[in-house]
């Protein structure tokens, strides 16, 4: 028994001493997205309340949904992901998509 207290006496003495660990910087390139979100009704709205998490690109290749499942979208975005957006903007944002939606439909 006594040896062994000595073996963890020992054992702990050496442990006085901060682990050394160094930390070199790092940075990381983000791509570019050179797409541009198109003219249209809340379009400054969606720039000041979703660009800060989705690109333009992003936002622009979404899968064609309704008004009502977008008011979705967005009050999802806003109570389940914490999102800052501005609750005022949110039909401003919902018409914007609604708006490039039917415009990309078109073409």
């Amino acid at each position: 028994m006594r040896g062994a207290v000595l073996l963890l006496a020992l054992m702990l003495a050496g442990c006085d001493s901060a682990p050394k660990a160094s930390f070199a910087d790092a940075s990381i390139a983000l791509p570019d997205d050179p797409m541009n979100l198109p003219e249209g009704p809340g379009r400054q709205a969606v720039l000041e309340n979703c660009t800060a998490c989705h690109s333009p690109s992003t936002m622009l290749q979404q899968p064609k949904v309704s008004r009502e499942k977008w008011e979705s979208i967005v009050g999802k975005m806003i109570k389940l992901y914490k999102a800052p957006v501005d609750e005022q903007a949110v039909p401003q944002i919902v018409d914007y998509m609604v708006h490039v939606q039917g415009q990309q439909a078109a073409r």
